[in-house]
């Protein structure tokens, strides 16, 4: 076998699957970092889930000059005193709780540090989406709530170009001007109980299981597997290939030998095949007992 790998379409071939080889161990390194940095997230974000809730400003700093946008403490469970303004309440709408399609509604309260936005509960659309549902009055007065903090978002919430006081998404910037007053740049979702759900679905919890979200943990391990088996996979081909090739060329050699051996001599008339010999004296004892028995 190893004549027929130095032939040079074998090396060829070699050198090729040596940077196919390369390239699938790159890929399932980086696989291996995906993985670890996918692991990473979803503990960070279920240890966030579980932390015993803290004061908003502790965590996001003052609201006119915060110390974080909010991203970073996903899930993070805070709490707040103050009051609701309920006259800049806005809809979130196309949003989806068990099922149904409605709005999550946005009621701003206003703290001693900032205005938080507060996703007070989940109200099912009734009719057209351009008719906002009846919405029940959040609490009067300062009121103490814990909720898990939610990211804002940069793209502009069409405040004014869409029905009633519905809004596309939770842009805090823009939801501070219109208040006046400087806003977390993120939101929180009230937990179960807490004062401003009355007459409100309240919002699931966050699925757990994969909270970073994209490919779960278990795939990434799959990959890194996939790439590194993929890379032997190209090493082992032209020895695969040459060892197929050499039992091939040894079968078809005694394939040969053996119809040689088969095949008639055509050498000269005196050199006839054993079996046409015994065939003729056959034929001519048979003859010979017919004559004697005419005798």
């Amino acid at each position: 076998m190893l004549s027929t790998l130095r032939q040079p379409r074998y090396l060829g071939l070699f050198g090729l699957m040596v940077v196919l080889a390369i390239v699938c161990g790159l890929a399932g390194s980086w696989q291996v970092a995906r993985f670890h940095q996918k692991r990473d997230a979803n503990h960070k974000l279920r240890v966030e889930n579980r932390d015993r809730p803290t004061d908003v400003a502790a965590v996001l700093g003052n609201a006119a000059k915060p110390t974080s946008t909010g991203g970073a403490q996903k899930f993070r469970h805070i709490t707040a005193t103050g009051s609701y303004l309920g006259p800049d309440e806005t809809m979130l709408r196309d949003q989806s709780v068990g099922g149904d399609v409605g709005y999550v509604v946005l009621t701003p309260l206003k703290t001693s540090s900032g205005v938080l936005l507060v996703a007070r509960g989940f109200v099912k659309q009734t009719g057209a989406a351009a008719t906002t549902p009846p919405i029940p009055a959040s609490p009067p007065g300062t009121v103490t709530v814990t909720a898990r903090l939610q990211p804002a978002d940069a793209k502009d919430d069409r405040f004014g170009t869409l029905p009633g006081r519905q809004v596309e998404t939770v842009n805090a910037a823009e939801q501070g001007r219109r208040i006046g007053a400087p806003v977390w740049n993120g939101y929180a979702e009230l937990l179960a109980g807490q004062p401003g759900m009355a007459g409100l679905s309240a919002l699931p919890d966050p699925d757990m299981s994969n909270p970073a979200g994209g490919a779960e943990e278990p795939q990434h391990a799959a990959y890194v597997v996939q790439w590194y088996l993929f890379g032997l996979l190209a090493l082992s081909a032209p020895f695969v290939m040459a060892a197929a090739e050499r039992r091939r060329e040894e079968a078809d050699a005694e394939e040969a030998a053996e119809n040689t051996r088969d095949s008639p001599s055509r050498s000269g008339p005196g050199d006839e095949p054993a079996t046409s010999r015994a065939a003729a004296k056959s034929r001519k004892a048979s003859l010979d007992d017919r004559l004697a028995g005419r005798a």
